[in-house]
């Protein structure tokens, strides 16, 4: 189902190239995604993978997925919730008091994840706006009170003044009939059980860790039945991912001493020394982060064991 997104925004994600990326890798039997955020590259996989792992060192994404792949219908009821800009605030507050207790449970893969912290947290993933929701690394709890920081500060506001985003964008998503779930739920609630139905549906094989992107390598990874899509935080922006230990030379390293594999390694242009890949550069098209500087830099490194260029450049439609 290559037609499948994640239901909330995500600052980095790579939905717009993966179908370049995935002629590039080609059919597997195991795909890995370390650093998986929105679960772009998964999801817009033509077929899945016999094998298929995902992992992200954010406990709160760790646990969405872990959600929507049990209990999809949970999530989308306490996501199923109106913008209040200080009822985020105290959202905001009792997730961040969750991290130790999730990220403990997370490490059971069998575990169900907590609904409530799911669409709590999805729903505020698609209503703040501007940094600070809920980062996991942040040892600091804002308080709603304080006109510096949380809710409060500038750019912390709540989508109030469009349709919103993600399950939030009312009016944007498909519509979804009002069948099959009981009265509890509004027209957008229906739409999100709906959209995160479909993704259990996708996910029901699929292996979710929390943890360091290391934990879902193994010694048993196997040449060409493997493919691999490393999205670690680039280079001089790890702060921005709330990462406070450099993670892309560790992720450099390991890919050059497995260039077997089928490797797709994501950063911007001349971040990483790998002569014998092909280096694949794109646009976003629109400021990032840096703003226009960062826009026109970014690159993706295939390795040797990667399908070789089509002749047809489709990579060039996806970023027109």
């Amino acid at each position: 189902m290559p037609d499948l997104k994640a239901p909330f925004p995500y600052f980095g994600g790579k939905r717009t190239i993966a179908a370049d990326v995935w002629t590039r890798l080609g059919t597997v039997k195991q795909y890995i995604e370390p650093f998986c955020g929105s679960a772009a590259m998964l999801l817009a996989a033509p077929r899945p993978a016999t094998l298929e792992v995902v992992c992200d060192m954010n406990g709160f994404i760790a646990n969405f997925w872990r959600s929507v792949k049990y209990q999809p219908a949970a999530v989308a009821e306490w996501a199923d919730y109106p913008v209040s800009h200080i009822d985020m605030g105290a959202a905001h507050t009792w997730l961040m008091a969750q991290r130790a207790r999730i990220g403990e449970a997370l490490q059971d893969i069998e575990w169900p994840g907590d609904a409530k912290a799911a669409g709590r947290w999805l729903h505020g993933q698609c209503c703040w706006i501007g940094s600070g929701w809920c980062d996991w690394d942040k040892g600091r709890i804002p308080h709603v009170s304080d006109p510096g920081s949380g809710v409060q500060a500038i750019g912390r506001i709540p989508q109030v003044s469009d349709p919103g985003r993600g399950v939030q964008a009312i009016g944007q998503v498909p519509h979804v009939s009002d069948a099959g779930r009981g009265s509890l739920l509004t027209s957008a609630g229906r739409v999100a059980w709906e959209w995160l139905r479909r993704l259990s549906d996708r996910l029901e094989r699929v292996r979710i860790i929390h943890g360091d992107w290391s934990r879902c390598l193994n010694n048993d990874l196997g040449g060409d039945d493997t493919a691999l899509f490393l999205d670690p935080p680039y280079r001089a922006y790890e702060k921005v991912y709330g990462v406070n230990v450099p993670i892309a030379s560790a992720v450099e390293a390991w890919a050059r001493q497995n260039a077997h594999l089928r490797i797709a390694l994501c950063g911007h242009r001349d971040d990483y020394d790998l002569p014998d890949w092909d280096a694949v550069e794109w646009s976003r098209g629109r400021f990032t982060y840096g703003g226009s500087q960062t826009t026109d830099r970014e690159c993706i490194w295939y390795s040797p064991a990667c399908l070789p260029r089509e002749t047809v450049d489709l990579f060039s439609e996806f970023i027109a």
